[in-house]
């Protein structure tokens, strides 16, 4: 597939009959993050549902190709230093799907999980999106 083809998917929240939920960072990072720390009841209700949000798309790796990966960033942050683990959402394309890094503040529709992701007792991430569209 090409980088094209990520905009023309059917989604899978239509396959599965749901809305999105919208949401948006003012509701992922409303919050000091410390590890190990219990995360908010509304942003653990986010866990495994098909989600919109809207944020800044930012290149894991340095280049210039079509990315099957990418991270999502807090709209709000101005895109000036480090954001905070809260702050990012980590996305995937499906498998063999790629796009273009887009300029200015997209929304991504896809399935959500919440919660610490660790590496090497690690947390890397409290957020991934496994990603149906982006608009």
């Amino acid at each position: 597939m090409n980088a094209t083809t990520v905009a023309t998917l059917l989604p899978l929240l239509l396959l599965a009959g749901e809305d999105p939920i919208k949401t948006s960072f003012a509701v992922l990072a409303s919050f000091t993050w410390e590890e190990g720390k219990e995360l908010p009841a509304e942003v653990k209700a986010l866990d495994e549902k098909i989600v919109s949000i809207s944020g800044f798309m930012q290149r894991e790796v340095p280049g210039g190709a079509p990315v099957g990966q990418f991270l999502l960033i807090n709209d709000a942050c101005g895109c000036n230093g480090t954001p905070k683990l809260n702050e990012i959402v980590f996305c995937a394309l499906p498998e063999g799907v790629t796009t273009d890094i887009k300029p200015g503040v997209v929304t991504v529709t896809g399935k959500l999980y919440v919660g610490e992701q660790k590496e090497d007792d690690i947390v890397i991430a409290l957020y991934t999106l496994d990603v149906d569209e982006v608009k």
